[in-house]
């Protein structure tokens, strides 16, 4: 039971007399002025006598003391007492989650209209002393980690109890995680309560062990549980009650498939199957096999082609001497063997796995390691089927920091166990249990002499390490299809750190429903590096206007296109790392990967430096790897006295990468919201020399001139000659000049140039070379015509050209020859009102872009008025 309560002393503070106690819980006490042997009505005085003196015998008279209305009691809230009878407050009771076993809807939590209101829906009871301290807290928007790999999220609905000693750190999570409940929209609502829920317990501690080094363990299990039974019969394995062990599991589906589907051989290969119920082998449960190949008296699963096993257990299953049931009802467990080769993946559905329309859903049961093809990892298979009944993860970390002078150590071991439970309406205690583990683990070194340096990491995260976790709706029903609603995530897929997940998922935060389960729309502004000032806008799109700052006339001046970037690309998939995004849970590393990575360097001189390593990586699940060599040359230098900054970047690399990163990327054609795409990775550097050199230099020395020079070459050159692929070239310039001068009193005028020329081939010999050459006039003029009001003006002339000869017919992403003229004007005023500094801007922009022949006019004209506070 956890309850907090607001207090408020004001009423009855002084009611305490004699041997009276009004706050003590003694029950109702013998009266000695009532025992009189008197027949008239006895009017014991209560609250009205206590309040006001009013005693309901006497004449009322208000000539001299007016009357006074009547007040609530309730307006200063009620009394409270504890689990032991002592009085805790009178006030409020704030929230309250209780679990009582057992008990139907024995599980209740209730956050008051005050929670919501008063305090924002978060609450913070703390303490210390000395080198102690302690702080409870309550809220639905908690930011909360664990370790990345085991608890991770920005929107935490729970509670979270943190203890810091001097050497040692406690927390301690808690939640009902199916319904942690929303705020109640009046008082006097009851509380949400349920008979099936999801609880979800957790912990981290760590301990300090000298100067160095920190040790740490960590555990999180979220697991379904019953409040009908006694708290002895329910487990950190999970329980099945409600509608989730509704029924008897009648028909069992099998599917055996392709775990690499793309090479289209090497699938699974089925030699034998059995059925056993209660640990009894039943021959007579044969399955109606769908799909497949049969060969030589074995099925085959290859490319797209899948079997399925479909097992009729009503229909077929007939006791035998060894059973002590009867009839299929009373099956308490059923488990698959299967004798299995090649690359295969098993998963399984029934009639009781389900989506909300009644079909059977397939969950994963096990995938073959590597993508054997030869028959060499036959094996059988044995599993006891069962309906997800919990997930725990239980891990242990250390953490040394500047040891020897500068060893810097991190590693985290993690186990991953999901538990299963056999549905059967008949059985509700003791269910036959399954399970499945799994393991993930990295550790990174890095260790500095200056100006020497080096890093080293390792990982390896299995396919099947997963930290989420089915929970059941208000019915009691969880739909295994449908991941947004019914499925709880340890850690959230939240690729550019802002205060919300970026996939959909079931949450509260806010409302005044008991009832609802609500889902949270996706994020649909994820663009992970692309806010460096952090106004959770695109860098590529400040003013929020649905056109991209690099093609929007004036600002272009600015803002370059993505391509003329540069950044680490240590996957391979031809986006910069730190501009990917994904649907995956925010691990360190990608699940389904063991490799290493290390590199080595000295550093020339500050903010320069010289590296080279080599990094090995592997699918576990496939037979796809990643080698590479390479070298990286960082160069920078400032001249402050000739305003002179440069930095020069070089990433040379030997590559052999057949593993897929597909991303999602953040798109913004002109003239839209923006928006993700899927993006495929291309896989061009299967065997690849790879060369990456990027410069640019600002030079402000001229007086008012400044100029700047961007240039960034690539090449993927192909090592090994493929049909439809050639060698990948990008190169990309920008030349920028810009003077502001004063013309006048009031008149600046600020004109400016800016060249950005592009060459690239791609690898696919079909697709589009693209060779075009931009260069852009500004001339903007600022005139203040009073101290708040300043009149802009500005003309900018672009002349694009397509170097490349004009195909025919025009392939898609081709771009004609053109010349833009663009005018623009507008009148800014800066005034206050009402407190707030208002700006006020009126004014159009018109812009005429010539074809040779067509041409292209837009006007925008506007009004708009924003209110600042500073």
């Amino acid at each position: 039971m956890l309850t907090v309560l607001l207090a408020d002393h004001a009423l009855g503070a002084g009611l305490e007399s004699g041997f009276f106690n009004p706050y003590a819980t003694t029950g109702v006490r013998i009266a000695p002025e009532t025992i009189t042997p008197a027949l008239r009505k006895w009017y014991l005085p209560q609250t009205l006598y206590d309040l006001y003196g009013w005693k309901n015998w006497e004449y009322t008279n208000y000539a001299k003391d007016n009357y006074q209305r009547y007040t609530d009691l309730e307006l200063q809230g009620d009394r409270f007492y504890d689990l032991y009878g002592n009085y805790i407050t009178r006030g409020w009771q704030v929230y309250n989650w209780t679990q009582e076993h057992p008990a139907e809807f024995g599980s209740g939590i209730s956050k008051s209209i005050e929670f919501g209101s008063w305090f924002d829906r978060i609450l913070i009871s703390s303490a210390s002393r000395g080198q102690f301290a302690m702080s409870l807290t309550i809220g639905e928007m908690l930011r909360t980690t664990l370790t990345p790999m085991t608890f991770s999220k920005p929107l935490f609905d729970g509670v979270q109890w943190d203890m810091s000693w001097d050497k040692y750190d406690l927390t301690i999570l808690a939640s009902r995680v199916s319904a942690p409940s929303t705020v109640n929209s009046f008082r006097g609502l009851p509380p949400s309560t349920r008979t099936t829920f999801t609880n979800l317990m957790g912990f981290r501690g760590t301990a300090q062990v000298g100067d160095f080094v920190n040790v740490g363990a960590t555990y999180v299990n979220a697991g379904h549980w019953s409040s009908s039974l006694d708290a002895n019969n329910n487990s950190l394995k999970g329980m099945l009650s409600g509608r989730l062990n509704t029924g008897n599991v009648q028909r069992l589906l099998v599917r055996l498939s392709d775990d690499s589907p793309a090479d289209g051989v090497g699938g699974a290969v089925l030699f034998l199957e059995r059925v056993y119920i209660d640990g009894i082998q039943h021959p007579e449960i044969r399955p109606l096999v769908d799909g497949g190949v049969r060969r030589g008296g074995r099925l085959e699963a290859n490319g797209g082609n899948v079997i399925t096993l479909i097992y009729d257990i009503e229909r077929d299953f007939l006791p035998g001497p060894d059973d002590q049931i009867t009839d299929f009802r009373e099956i308490g467990k059923v488990e698959i063997e299967l004798v299995l080769a090649n690359d295969y993946a098993i998963d399984i559905a029934s009639n009781v796995q389900t989506n909300d329309t009644g079909e059977p859903v397939f969950l994963p049961i096990e995938t073959a390691r590597g993508n054997i093809q030869d028959g060499s990892n036959q094996r059988i298979v044995r599993f006891t089927y069962g309906i997800p009944s919990a997930n725990e993860i239980a891990g242990l970390t250390i953490d040394v920091k500047d040891l020897f002078g500068g060893l810097n150590v991190r590693a985290e071991y993690d186990v991953n166990r999901r538990f299963s439970r056999f549905p059967n309406q008949n059985i509700l205690k003791d269910q036959a249990l399954g399970q499945q583990n799994a393991e993930a683990y990295f550790a990174t070194a890095s260790h500095t002499v200056y100006p020497w340096f080096g890093y080293g990491e390792v990982f390896s995260m299995d396919p099947e390490y997963n930290t989420g976790m089915f929970i059941p709706d208000q019915r009691g029903f969880v739909d295994y299809e449908n991941e947004a609603t019914y499925l709880f995530e340890f850690v959230d897929d939240n690729d550019d750190q802002d205060r919300f997940p970026d996939w959909s998922r079931r949450f509260t935060g806010g409302g005044s429903s008991n009832q609802a389960a609500r889902t949270r729309t996706a994020d649909l502004a994820v663009f992970p590096g692309y806010d460096e000032n952090n106004d959770l806008e695109s860098d590529f799109n400040q003013n929020d206007n649905g056109q991209p700052d690099y093609i929007e006339p004036f600002i272009r001046y600015n803002v370059d296109p993505l391509e003329f970037l540069y950044g680490a690309d240590m996957n391979n998939n031809t986006v910069i790392d730190r501009f990917e995004n994904d649907r995956e849970a925010d691990y360190p590393y990608k699940r389904d990967h063991r490799g290493y990575n290390v590199y080595g360097g000295v550093e020339i001189k500050p903010g320069s430096r010289l590296m080279v390593g080599r990094m090995r990586e592997r699918l576990l699940s496939d037979d796809r790897r990643s080698k590479s060599m390479y070298g990286m040359l960082t160069l920078r230098d400032e001249v402050p006295q000739h305003e002179l900054r440069w930095q020069l970047y070089n990433n040379l690399r030997s590559v052999k990468d057949d593993i897929a990163e597909d991303v999602i990327l953040w798109v913004q054609p002109p003239f839209s919201t923006g928006g993700m795409q899927d993006f495929a990775d291309p896989l061009i550097a299967r065997d690849v020399l790879i060369n990456t050199f990027y410069a640019d230099t600002r030079i402000g020395k001229f007086s008012n001139l400044n100029l700047e020079t961007k240039f960034k070459h690539e090449i993927y050159h192909q090592q090994t000659k493929r049909a439809g692929i050639r060698d990948e070239t990008l190169l990309a310039l920008i030349n920028k000049a810009d003077y502001e001068f004063e013309a006048g009193p009031q008149l600046t005028l600020m004109p400016k140039w800016k060249q950005l020329y592009m060459r690239r081939t791609p690898t696919d010999r079909d697709g589009l070379k693209i060779n075009e050459l931009s260069n852009i006039g500004f001339l903007v003029a600022q005139y203040d015509l009073l101290p708040t009001l300043r009149l802009e003006s500005g003309f900018e002339y672009e002349i694009f050209r397509n170097l490349r000869a004009r195909p025919d017919p025009l392939p898609a992403g081709y771009r004609e020859d053109f010349e833009q003229i663009v005018l623009a004007t507008q009148f800014s005023n800066q005034s206050h009102y009402l407190g707030y500094r208002l700006r006020a801007n009126l004014g159009g922009r018109w812009e005429k872009r010539n074809f040779k022949s067509e041409s292209e006019t837009n006007l925008l004209i506007f009004m708009t008025v924003f209110a600042g506070i500073g």
